[in-house]
């Protein structure tokens, strides 16, 4: 083992094993909570507000932001993500679920631009698009998503619809693997933490390339900051190329976030939130296959936010772009990048 690199002993360096007959991961809202929930969204539809223009005053939770809190901190400073399950699935319209996921993220964070657009929410469907063929980022698409990290401090993603088949949610614990490489593999840390080439296609900005490292430590906190498939698709439009090591680094991480004993599976199913630390926590998405019917098909939504409570180390330099994508054009577009 490197004796140089410090190992992460914290919660956040777990096993999807470890949580096998454990569902402390979750949390299903009770009868009280949706009640509770339902009062603070007819309180702002009934005034008219978009859901994207609700403020945390607009949305109290008198009883249920206790366990808001609670699961912040866990987010935050413990494991590093949560499921919360529960809405009935046939209650709700599908404004109403949406204002309730937004209501919930203003208790974790601020939300932040997830495009060019200054958009707030992203709705995650097949477009019909595919990523390596443009301005494609991978959420517009069927296709399989390799494990990243996205670009904010929490990501939230809930389940409006699910797929006919397919489109499993898989998510694993970056600094586990990272304790896995340095014990296993202390060679190959070098080449993560040197990182590898990225292509910048967000739309309205110029195709640029810039090398991200995957793995940093700062102040002894170790973060985490990758996006497999655009590594991937960088070195098959030319744009990179790597030495035996650096090779092996990925294949030796693309064998630890496959293991059993390693990731979280999880099917979303409509109404339930996930909510991940993006500096502890990578997720992943299988291939899926939608309904022929278009209102049935597969459909998340998605948020970003800047924590109100994360430790403040782990935002260097690294992470400096992590409150959102700037806003730059005004035209709505299907097109937003590659992720």
């Amino acid at each position: 083992m490197n004796t140089e690199l410090p190992l992460v002993k914290d919660a956040s360096a777990w096993r999807g094993v470890d949580f096998q007959g454990d569902d402390s991961w979750s949390y299903t809202l009770s009868a009280e909570d949706v009640s509770e929930l339902a009062a603070a969204v007819q309180g702002c539809l009934s005034r008219g507000l978009e859901v994207t223009d609700i403020g945390v005053g607009d949305f109290p939770l008198p009883r249920l932001s206790a366990s808001v809190r609670t699961w912040a901190e866990e987010i935050n400073h413990g494991r590093g993500f949560l499921l919360v399950r529960g809405l009935p699935k046939d209650r709700f319209t599908d404004e109403e679920v949406r204002a309730m996921f937004w209501g919930i993220g203003l208790y974790f964070g601020m939300p932040v631009s997830q495009n060019s657009y200054g958009e707030m929410f992203g709705d995650v469907y097949d477009e019909g698009v595919k990523m390596g063929t443009g301005r494609v980022r991978g959420y517009r698409t069927s296709q399989r998503l390799m494990f990243h990290t996205d670009r904010c401090d929490i990501v939230g993603l809930l389940c409006m619809r699910p797929a006919l088949a397919g489109g499993l949610s898989s998510i694993v614990s970056s600094t586990r693997v990272y304790n896995e490489i340095v014990t296993h593999h202390p060679e190959y840390m070098q080449p993560l933490m040197n990182g590898y080439i990225h292509v910048n296609v967000e739309e309205g900005g110029d195709l640029s390339t810039y090398r991200v490292p995957v793995y940093s430590i700062h102040d002894g906190v170790v973060s985490c900051r990758i996006l497999r498939n655009t590594i991937e698709n960088a070195r098959k439009m030319g744009y990179a190329k790597y030495d035996a090591l650096e090779t092996a680094a990925l294949a030796y991480m693309d064998e630890l976030v496959d293991r059993e004993d390693m990731r979280l599976n999880m099917m979303l199913e409509r109404g339930e939130m996930q909510f991940i630390n993006n500096y502890t926590t990578l997720h992943a998405r299988t291939e899926f296959e939608d309904f022929p019917d278009t209102d049935r098909r597969r459909l998340m939504v998605r948020l970003w936010l800047r924590s109100f409570g994360l430790r403040r180390p782990r935002r260097t330099e690294l992470f400096k772009d992590y409150d959102g994508v700037d806003k730059t054009l005004d035209r709505k577009s299907a097109s937003h990048g590659v992720v």
